[in-house]
């Protein structure tokens, strides 16, 4: 049994499907194939269900699934604990990312990774704090940036900073809003963000906490994209008050003289991973660009 084995296993069994698995894996749809094929052979079964609509696990491939995984860590591990004695810590890191790269210091983190421990390579995942932390869970990523509160023993957060969120509105609204309360906020429209998103988080929470519903009309997963349609007069927003501040001197939306919402902003990996060579590398790094981070 081999390691590409295994590798074209996991793959095909995360994305239900050749194609894109050989692109995870940046081989030919061929090569996924007969690795596939072999590892059946050898271990006596089919691991997969075919079907018009994709590859799903047979109930043999489910009951072995994890001990491939575990097989999989194992041997990166002992690969990477080898070059760890030699004073080297290798491999590939993936890691999620959100918002925008100077807001998570990304640029001087892979400046720093390159740096010290310049034998691991970096992948990079954008999406949105919701998503990445889910990938993260998945075993998709090794460790995820996130913007929000989280409380679960199976995940281990690096605090790295406080924002601040603050409710953003277009300028011919500012008598509407200026001086005026969360009810009068919830009776205007609302920019949606993605179920997943930060923004979603913190303001549905202030939402039930006061007893109140918004009325989102349109949805945007970017700040620059909600920015553009505040200025547009489509509706509210809720945005970090740094970037806010930053772009409000344009003058062409204003900013509610209510409540500023805290929000932290976190590096997160899975507690079982923490010890492990490459995450406390990227933890051990971390603490370099941002000193003033802490572990929750």
């Amino acid at each position: 049994m081999e390691i590409y084995q295994l590798k074209a296993f996991i793959a095909v069994a995360r994305t239900g499907q050749m194609t894109r698995a050989a692109e995870q894996l940046h081989i030919t749809q061929s090569a996924v194939s007969k690795q596939l094929k072999a590892l059946e052979e050898e271990l006596g079964a089919p691991l997969f269900e075919r079907s018009n609509l994709g590859m799903t696990l047979s109930a043999f491939g489910r009951r072995l699934m994890p001990l491939a995984k575990r097989t999989l860590d194992a041997a990166a591990e002992l690969s990477s604990a080898a070059k760890e004695m030699q004073g080297r810590v290798s491999g590939t890191l993936r890691l999620g990312t959100i918002i925008d790269p100077k807001s998570i210091r990304l640029g001087e983190l892979l400046l720093e990774i390159q740096r010290c421990h310049p034998e691991i390579d970096v992948k990079l995942e954008h999406g949105i704090s919701g998503s990445v932390l889910e990938r993260l869970r998945d075993e998709a990523l090794d460790a995820c940036f996130f913007l929000g509160s989280i409380d679960d023993p199976a995940l281990k957060v690096v605090q790295l900073c406080l924002e601040t969120y603050v409710v953003a509105a277009p300028s011919a609204w500012k008598d509407r809003v200026m001086g005026g309360s969360w009810v009068d906020l919830a009776a205007l429209p609302w920019i949606g963000t993605p179920k997943a998103g930060s923004q979603t988080a913190l303001v549905d929470r202030v939402m039930q906490e006061q007893g109140l519903v918004r009325r989102t009309v349109g949805e945007a997963d970017q700040e620059s994209s909600m920015i553009a349609l505040v200025r547009s007069g489509v509706g509210l927003c809720l945005i970090r008050e740094r970037l806010a501040q930053d772009m409000a001197a344009e003058r062409d939306f204003v900013l509610w003289d209510g409540e500023r919402i805290p929000c932290p902003l976190s590096l997160i990996l899975r507690a079982e991973d923490a010890a492990r060579p490459l995450p406390a590398a990227l933890v051990e790094t971390v603490f370099r660009v941002w000193p003033s981070a802490v572990y929750q």
